[in-house]
C-alpha cells in the first residue's frame, strides 16, 4: 500500500510541474473604470462609430454649405486649334483653307442659393481670340483679333414643387442626430461589453486564487493525514483518499490556469489591448445601496434610447420620400430671368494693338450695345404615366406605415427591457446578501471541522464534504456579485440613467 501512496505522489508531483509558469513581463492592473475608459477609445467598435458619427457631421456641414456662396472660375490658357477646311461652291471645285484659332479665355460665376430653392447667379465671361485663315485660291493669310467681355446676372426659381434644399438640410440633421444616437448607444454596449469581460476576468483570477487556496488546505489535509496513517492513527484507505482529493484539488488548479488564460484573451480584445499585454483586473467589492424609480427609469429610457428615435427619425424621412415621390407628377412651373451686358471690341484695330487696348474697346462696346435680358415662365403638367408615380408613391406610403409600426412595437420592447433589468438587479441583490451570510458560515463551519479533524474527531471525509460546502460557497457569491454588477451595466444600458450617482447619461437634445 505504501508503494501505491509513492506512485500517486509522484503523480502528484507532476501535475505541480505542469502547471505553466507565470509571466516574468510585470502585468498592468486594470480597475473597472481604466477598463472602460481604455475600450471607449481603442476598441474596434467605439472606433468604428466614431467614424460613422464623422461622416454624418460632415455631411451636416456639407448641405449647410449648399445655402451659402457657391465661386467657380474656369481658365482656358490657351485654347488653340488650326485645321484645314473645305469651302464648297455651286458647280466649284472646292477650295481648301486653313483656318487657325488661338483663345486666352476666364469664366468666373458666382452663384447664391435662395432658401427657396432658387439661386442668383451672377458670371463674367472674359477671352480674347486670335484668328487666322489661310486662303487657298488667292494664297494669303489674313488675321484678326479680338476681345470679348461679358457680365451676366441669372435668376432661376422652381415653383409648386417640395423645397429640395430644406428638405436636404433636414434629412442631414436627422441621419446626424441617428448617428449620435447611435455612438451613444455603441458606447454604453461597450461599456457593457466590457463589464462584462472584466468581470469574467475577475472571475476567472478569483476562481484561480480559490482553486490555489483549496490544493493549500487540501495539502495541510494531507500531510497530517500522512502523519496519523504514519502513526498508525488513522486507517490507509483514509490516507489514500486524502491523496486523492489532493490530486482532484490540483487538477481543478490546472483548469482554472487554462480558463483564465482564455478568458484574458477575450477581455485583451474587448478593451482593444495587444494580446501581448501582460493585464490583471482589481475591483472593491463594497456595494453601494441605491433604489430605482421605475417610472423615471421608462419615462428616460423612452425618450432617449437610440431605437425609439431611429424610429421617430426612420419615419420623417419616410414622410420626406413620400413628399419627393408625389412631386414626381405634380404641376411643375420654373421661372428664369437673365440681364446681359456684353461688348466686343473694335474690328478696325490692327492685328498687333495690344490686349489693354483690346479690353477698353470692349467695355467702350459694352456701353453703346442694347442689353440683353429675357425672362421664361414654364409649366409642366404631367397628363398620363401609366400609374407608375401612383404605385411608387402607395410603396413609399407602405415603408411609413412599416416604419410607423416598428416605431410602436420598439417601445413596448424598450419598456419590457427596462423592466426585466430592475426585477434583475433586485433580485442579484437579495442573492447577494444571502449567499454572503452562506459564505460566512461555512468558512466558519470549515475551520471548526479542520479542528476538529486535528483532533481526530471527525474522518477525512467530512472535512472534505466542509472544504468542498466552503469552495462552493465562495463561488456561488463570486458569481452572484458579478450578476449583480452586470445588472447595474444593464439598467444603465437599458435606461441611459446612472441611478447609482442620480445623472443622465446623455444630453437632453
Amino acid at each position: 500500500m505504501k508503494t501505491l501512496i509513492a506512485s500517486v505522489a509522484g503523480l502528484v508531483g507532476m501535475l505541480i510541474l505542469a502547471v505553466p509558469v507565470a509571466a516574468q513581463e510585470e502585468p498592468i492592473i486594470l480597475t473597472l473604470d481604466n477598463a472602460i475608459e481604455l475600450a471607449l477609445e481603442k476598441s474596434y467598435d467605439a472606433r468604428r462609430e466614431r467614424l460613422i458619427l464623422l461622416g454624418a457631421q460632415q455631411n451636416v456641414t456639407a448641405q449647410k454649405g449648399r445655402f451659402k456662396t457657391q465661386v467657380n472660375l474656369t481658365l482656358d490658357s490657351p485654347n488653340f486649334q488650326e485645321r484645314v477646311q473645305a469651302i464648297r461652291f455651286p458647280n466649284e471645285v472646292p477650295y481648301y483653307n486653313t483656318t487657325g484659332t488661338l483663345r486666352w479665355q476666364s469664366q468666373l460665376s458666382i452663384t447664391q442659393p435662395l432658401p427657396t430653392n432658387g439661386s442668383i447667379s451672377l458670371s463674367s465671361n472674359l477671352y480674347q481670340i486670335r484668328e487666322s485663315v489661310f486662303r487657298d485660291e488667292l494664297d494669303v493669310t489674313e488675321k484678326d483679333k479680338r476681345f470679348y467681355s461679358s457680365f451676366r446676372l441669372i435668376f432661376n426659381q422652381p415653383l409648386f414643387v417640395p423645397n429640395d434644399l430644406k428638405l436636404g438640410m433636414e434629412r442631414a440633421n436627422l441621419e446626424h442626430e441617428r448617428a449620435q444616437r447611435e455612438f451613444t448607444r455603441t458606447e454604453l454596449e461597450v461599456v457593457y461589453r466590457v463589464t462584462e469581460a472584466f468581470f469574467a476576468l475577475y472571475s476567472a483570477t478569483r476562481r484561480l486564487e480559490i482553486a490555489t487556496e483549496e490544493v493549500k488546505q487540501q495539502e495541510q489535509a494531507y500531510e497530517l493525514a500522512r502523519q496519523k496513517f504514519d502513526a498508525g492513527l488513522i486507517p490507509e484507505v483514509e490516507a489514500l483518499q486524502m491523496e486523492v482529493d489532493l490530486a482532484q484539488s490540483r487538477n481543478r488548479l490546472l483548469e482554472a490556469e487554462g480558463n483564465l488564460s482564455e478568458t484574458e484573451d477575450r477581455f485583451k480584445i474587448t478593451a482593444g489591448l495587444p494580446l501581448e499585454q501582460q493585464v490583471a483586473v482589481e475591483t472593491d467589492f463594497a456595494l453601494s445601496q441605491f433604489g430605482v424609480d421605475e417610472e423615471k427609469a421608462i419615462e428616460h429610457g423612452l425618450r432617449h434610447r437610440a431605437e425609439i428615435r431611429r424610429g421617430e427619425i426612420d419615419r420623417r424621412l419616410a414622410e420626406i420620400t413620400v413628399q419627393e415621390t408625389d412631386a414626381r407628377t405634380a404641376i411643375r412651373g420654373d421661372i428664369s430671368a437673365y440681364y446681359d451686358l456684353t461688348g466686343i471690341s473694335d474690328p478696325l484695330l490692327d492685328y498687333g494693338v495690344s490686349t489693354t487696348r483690346l479690353f477698353k474697346s470692349s467695355i467702350n462696346d459694352m456701353r453703346r450695345r442694347p442689353k440683353n435680358r429675357g425672362i421664361t415662365f414654364s409649366l409642366r403638367v404631367p397628363i398620363w404615366d401609366s400609374g407608375v408615380n401612383r404605385a411608387e408613391v402607395a410603396s413609399a406610403r407602405a415603408r411609413l406605415e412599416r416604419n410607423e409600426l416598428t416605431e410602436m412595437e420598439n417601445k413596448r420592447l424598450v419598456v419590457q427591457d427596462i423592466r426585466a433589468s430592475i426585477t434583475r438587479l433586485q433580485e442579484t441583490r437579495g442573492r447577494l446578501d444571502v449567499l454572503k451570510r452562506s459564505e460566512e458560515v461555512a468558512l466558519r463551519s470549515f475551520e471548526i471541522s479542520q479542528a476538529r479533524f486535528d483532533n481526530g474527531d471527525i474522518t477525512s471525509q467530512e472535512l472534505a464534504l466542509d472544504r468542498d460546502r466552503l469552495t462552493q460557497a465562495r463561488q456561488n457569491y463570486l458569481a452572484a456579485y458579478i450578476d449583480y454588477q452586470l445588472s447595474v451595466a444593464d439598467l444603465k444600458r437599458n435606461t441611459l440613467y446612472d441611478f447609482e450617482k442620480g445623472r443622465s447619461l446623455v444630453k437632453d437634445s
